[in-house]
């Protein structure tokens, strides 16, 4: 048998992401960076014989591997544990880590700036994944620091601290707290002629005005492409209304949130930018075709799962062509498209759960076991925590869903936070 050599993450986004001096416009300064950091990396590494297959290495995505991949990349104690701490989880415990919760999911009788007694027994009785601010849950630098702490502080498991920090008009953050360093950042869209630089150096401030206050997840950037004009809910968030101009600066961005030390998000597959519809407010419709979506749609997305993008938001997108059902809750979009076709190996997540496209349509218990059935990993903001967590658990009574499915997720979700720096291995003991 050959042996295959892996290349490093970073050096796949040289190989495979499209990148080229000769068209990377004001990125040429980021690109020899990447460029000189991939070079380094390979030439300290023992050279493969002329028999080795190269195969380039998936990034940062791939957080579910083979055990000789793992051995390789010096995972294979993080994977050992997360395995044993799973096998130490309630069925309940599982279900709870699918999901992020907006704070008022968890208490319910007023907005949350603090974690008080309410917040610490909720957390204690719906152990979820992760939790993701609004506005109303932040009113000053000092304050947010310490609700982010104590939130963390009052998780069993290492929490995902997420926001919507895009830039522009979607800010939690900067438009509540200002930007630390100085400035503001506006809607990615005026900058889509700047370069590769610029789309790098945004994200990077974001990410690193998000990283100081204790947030380890932006749920940025938008990789949808302005393409239609009558198109509102996405507008100037989408960095472009070219899909080829969105796949040059898309994977910039994720290197750039990484840079600043936060997990990122690609969102809303299979793409938002064409719609005329707002899927806040009822069912948003996407008139193309598989092939056409595969040349158009998926392209900035496909750039930014090859630069290592950690998750994948989907929309509650119907697209006739494929589906009746929104893309979240599809298993031909988020399976066979997404997991399989773009070769994504990270978290799948939905868009939120209380927004009208779902909620005119499904339970929230309904929507959760179809979204899991899809192949989704987590499931954001769910209208209604408790139904949420009690239908998908009489869900796998009936034999719906199984634990198999369960713990492939869970797996996925608990390595991508060890992997990311957001170390579970201090609350892994159970007393």
């Amino acid at each position: 048998m050959r042996k295959r050599w892996w290349i490093s993450g970073i050096l796949t986004v040289v190989l495979t992401a499209g990148f080229g001096a000769g068209n990377a416009g004001n990125g040429n300064q980021q690109l020899n960076r990447v460029e000189q950091d991939a070079i380094t990396h390979v030439c300290a590494a023992e050279l493969p014989d002329e028999e080795t297959e190269i195969v380039p290495f998936r990034g940062r995505e791939s957080y579910i591997l083979s055990e000789w991949e793992l051995e390789t990349e010096g995972k294979l104690e993080q994977a050992a544990m997360v395995k044993q701490y799973i096998s130490t989880m309630t069925l309940r415990e599982k279900v709870c880590q699918m999901i992020i919760a907006d704070p008022e999911n968890l208490v319910t009788t007023h907005d949350v700036t603090k974690v008080d007694v309410e917040m610490k027994q909720a957390l204690a009785d719906y152990p979820v994944g992760g939790i993701m601010l609004k506005s109303r849950n932040i009113e000053s630098k000092k304050q947010l620091k310490k609700l982010l702490k104590n939130l963390q502080k009052q998780s069993e498991i290492a929490l995902f601290l997420a926001v919507d920090e895009e830039g522009g008009n979607v800010s939690r953050v900067l438009s509540n707290l200002g930007n630390r360093e100085g400035g503001t950042i506006d809607p990615m869209y005026e900058y889509k002629d700047d370069g590769t630089d610029t789309a790098f150096e945004n994200a990077r401030e974001l990410g690193s005005n998000l990283a100081y206050y204790g947030f380890n997840l932006d749920f940025a950037p938008v990789a949808d492409v302005w393409s239609n004009p009558k198109n509102t809910v996405i507008g100037k968030r989408a960095y472009s209304d070219d899909y080829e101009q969105a796949a040059e600066l898309i994977p910039y961005a994720v290197e750039g949130f990484h840079a600043g030390g936060v997990m990122c998000t690609l969102k809303h597959f299979p793409g938002h930018g064409d719609t005329v519809e707002d899927s806040h407010y009822g069912t948003a419709y996407v008139r193309g075709t598989l092939q056409e979506l595969e040349t158009q749609e998926f392209v900035p997305f496909r750039a930014g799962i090859r630069a290592g993008t950690d998750c994948v938001m989907i929309g509650h997108l119907v697209v006739p062509d494929i589906s009746d059902q929104p893309a979240d809750l599809s298993e031909t979009l988020v399976t066979d498209c997404l997991r399989n076709e773009l070769a994504f190996h990270g978290l799948i997540i939905t868009d939120s759960f209380q927004m009208e496209a779902i909620t005119d349509h499904y339970e929230p218990g309904e929507a959760a076991v179809l979204a899991i059935q899809a192949g989704v990993d987590l499931i954001l903001e769910p209208e209604e925590l408790g139904e949420t967590v009690e239908g998908i658990l009489a869900a796998l009574d009936k034999g719906e869903l199984t634990e198999k499915r369960i713990d492939e997720s869970v797996e996925r979700i608990l390595m991508a936070k060890q992997v990311n720096g957001i170390q579970i291995d201090h609350k892994i003991e159970k007393q």
